[in-house]
C-alpha cells in the first residue's frame, strides 16, 4: 500500500503546551487502529510522553527504542550515523558513500568506542525492561512516536531496527519537523502522521511551551502503567 500522510498546519502558528497535548492530537489521527494489534515505540524521553497518549487511546503497548547519534570528534555538527540499543549502526544517508568511506578509514576505532559508550548510556536511562523487544513487535502494526524531528536520523535507525522484524505496518507519528525531513520519512513508512510543519524550523523544544524535565523514573512509569491508563 502506498504511504499516506496527514497534518494540520503549514505556517508559523502552532505551539504545543506540552508533549502530552501533541500526543493526544496525534492519537486523534490514529483512532482507526484502536483495538488493533498495535504497538507504540518511542524514540526519546519526549517521545515516550507523546507515545503514552497514543497508546492510551489505542489500547496499545508502549516501549522505547533508544537511539543515539555519533558525531565526528570535535565536530558536533557532523553526524556520522546513529545506533540503536542493540548496537546496530545506521550510517547517515545524507553523506555520500565515498565521503563515508573516507571518514570511517580515519575514525573506525573512535566510532567503535563511541558505540560501546553510548550503548551503556542508553541502557542506564530506562533499563532493559522498558526497551523494545523484537518478539513483542513481530506481526504487529508499529507506531513510531517522537516529540519531533530535526534531521530524521533517529527514524532511520528505528527503521533499520524494524527492518529485521516482520511487522504488519510501520506508522510514523511526529508532532513537528522540517518539510524536507517529513517528506523523506513519508517515503520510508506505510503511513506518516504529523501536526505542524513550520516555515523555518528551529529546534524541537522550541515548539513546546512547557519544558518539564522527563527523567528515567517518569519514563518507566509511563511504560509500565500504560495499560492501566487505557481510555
Amino acid at each position: 500500500m502506498a504511504p499516506s500522510s496527514s497534518g494540520t498546519c503549514y505556517n508559523d502558528c502552532m505551539y504545543f503546551h506540552d508533549r502530552a497535548q501533541a500526543g493526544d492530537q496525534l492519537a486523534d489521527q490514529l483512532t482507526q487502529y484502536r483495538w488493533d494489534n498495535t504497538a507504540v515505540v518511542a524514540l526519546s524521553p519526549g517521545g515516550a510522553v507523546v507515545g503514552e497518549q497514543i497508546a492510551r487511546r489505542l489500547h496499545s503497548t508502549l516501549s522505547m527504542l533508544m537511539t543515539s547519534r555519533i558525531t565526528a570528534p570535535g565536530e558536533a555538527s557532523l553526524v556520522i550515523g546513529s545506533m540503536d540499543q542493540t548496537g546496530l549502526f545506521t550510517y547517515n544517508s545524507m553523506i555520500s558513500t565515498g565521503e563515508m568511506e573516507e571518514y570511517m578509514q580515519d575514525m573506525r576505532t573512535y566510532v567503535e568506542e563511541e558505540k560501546l559508550r553510548q550503548m551503556y548510556q542508553m541502557t542506564t536511562v530506562i533499563g532493559e525492561n522498558g526497551m523494545a523487544d523484537p518478539a513483542q513487535l513481530e506481526g504487529r502494526t508499529v507506531i513510531i512516536a517522537t516529540d519531533g524531528v530535526k534531521n530524521g536520523l533517529s527514524f532511520d535507525a528505528a527503521l533499520n531496527y524494524l527492518g529485521r522484524i516482520h511487522t504488519e505496518r510501520v506508522i510514523a507519528a511526529i508532532p513537528v519537523g522540517p518539510a524536507e525531513v517529513i517528506e523523506r520519512l513519508n517515503g520510508l513508512v506505510d503511513e506518516l502522521h504529523y501536526l505542524y510543519i513550520p516555515d523555518s524550523f528551529f529546534t524541537v523544544s522550541h515548539y513546546f511551551t512547557d519544558e518539564e524535565k522527563i527523567d528515567s523514573a517518569t519514563i518507566m512509569d509511563r511504560i509500565n502503567n500504560v495499560v492501566t491508563r487505557w481510555v
